[in-house]
């Protein structure tokens, strides 16, 4: 599958053993100090059969400053041969090892933590980048006027090592219903720095209407691609996966990780496949390629993976509220809390596990102290309140049926609201939800 990937030669790049690309693009400027360094981190368990060809994606890269790392979590299969020889033939790859299996989260740590990139793109070791990936998602970062946590390309999915979908359905989705398409966010990095770009040409000709928005704080649920269609920022990742304690998710990281840096920083779509998903039988969540009116993985697991990740991104504020709260400002962390209280819909056959909305109370009830002593009396007052009254909501929500005359009622008021103050729909509206 990889036979055209491009020809690369070894360099050294001072302390960093880099893959430089013998690439037909580019100008001839050598700017591969002055760009950014991007870390590859493949994480694997027991992918050893498919572990040799992600590497190889990696080596293609028609970016020049790249530096990879392979973290193996415990695998059992026959991964330690394909590491052994890699060991012999690429000493410039680092290989961290697992003693015991401490899931995906703790590999994505392990591998940031050992990384020194200010970009990070995490490779699941079944999964293949095409050549231009990391070229694109560079070239649309330096092209960004909102400097977003992270980038979420479209993506191959493949079987028996053909491809049979060009696109991923909830990133498609989005993309095609127009939302956040805001070209003045974007300046082309080749054209407002000439020189500095080091291709002759941009690898999107139409990147203005390639990329989409994910504004932070939005109500939007899952609309990226998996793991390896994601480029971080490394400063927005260190926002989740700094030191502290990390709940357990062995599977799902990704959507700790894409939730979380969303919630925080932003994100932006970009509309071209640059991965290769392969479904093989063993993937974690996709059961076979996506179908029309077909689940693709059974929808409890999906809900499942949701509620935990949502749990670990709200441990996460709370447990680390002094760094967090210094680093997004107290007004933000309020607003990101409260933003997740309204995102998640809890599942009707998920009843073993309390709500998130009662979670969240929950957690504010222990560390209620702590938080009172960062935020202030007034901010943790204004917090405890919206989520209050966010869990009040959703409670009656849940114990009333509808009333006949809501319905006409709502379309008299939206016939007559042109006519109020903003202040007299504001109250009105909020009487209506509590009726």
């Amino acid at each position: 599958m990889l036979e055209n990937f491009a020809q690369f030669q070894k360099i050294e790049d001072g302390d960093n053993k880099l893959r430089h690309l013998s690439n037909p693009r580019a100008s001839g400027h050598d700017l591969a100090g002055l760009l950014p360094l991007v870390s590859i981190i493949i994480t694997n368990y027991n992918y050893g059969r498919f572990l040799r060809e992600a590497l190889d994606s990696v080596f293609a890269q028609t970016y020049p400053h790249i530096e990879c790392i392979i973290v193996d979590d415990a695998s059992t299969d026959d991964s330690d041969i394909v590491l052994e020889s890699i060991r012999r033939h690429e000493p410039h790859v680092r290989i961290i090892s697992h003693k015991d299996n401490l899931g995906q989260t703790t590999a994505f740590r392990t591998g940031l933590a050992a990384s020194s990139g200010e970009y990070v793109v995490y490779l699941d070791a079944d999964d293949m980048l095409l050549p231009a990936f990391v070229e694109t998602h560079l070239y649309v970062h330096l092209s960004l006027r909102l400097a977003v946590g992270f980038t979420s390309s479209d993506m191959f999915q493949s079987i028996n090592g053909r491809i049979v979908r060009s696109s991923w359905t909830a990133l498609s989705d989005y993309v095609a219903s127009g939302r956040g398409l805001r070209k003045e966010r974007l300046r082309r990095i080749d054209a407002a720095a000439r020189g500095f770009w080091p291709f002759e040409r941009a690898p999107l000709d139409d990147v203005e209407s390639r990329v989409h928005f994910v504004d932070p704080l939005g109500s939007e649920d899952w609309v990226y691609a998996p793991t390896s269609g994601n480029c971080f920022r490394r400063d927005a990742l260190t926002l989740l996966l700094g030191d502290g304690p990390l709940m357990d998710l062995r599977f799902h990281g990704d959507t700790y990780l894409n939730k979380g840096v969303r919630l925080l920083s932003g994100a932006a779509l970009i509309d071209a496949p640059l991965t290769i998903y392969r479904i093989h039988g063993g993937n974690g969540f996709a059961s076979h390629a996506e179908l029309c009116g077909v689940h693709s993985a059974a929808p409890f697991k999906a809900f499942r993976a949701e509620y935990f990740a949502w749990r670990a991104v709200v441990d996460r504020l709370i447990d680390h509220v002094d760094e967090l709260a210094e680093r997004i400002g107290a007004d933000r962390y309020v607003s990101a809390l409260v933003c997740l209280q309204n995102s998640y819909v809890d599942h009707p056959d998920f009843q073993q596990f309390e709500s998130l909305a009662r979670y969240i109370e929950m957690r504010l009830e222990t560390r209620g102290d702590s938080i009172r002593a960062r935020l202030g009396l007034d901010a943790f007052e204004h917090l405890s309140t919206s989520v209050k009254r966010c869990g009040k909501r959703r409670v009656q929500a849940k114990r009333r049926e509808p009333r006949p005359w809501i319905r006409p009622l709502a379309e008299l008021f939206l016939t007559t609201g042109r006519s109020m103050s903003l202040t007299t729909m504001t109250k009105i509206g909020d009487r209506l939800w509590h009726f």
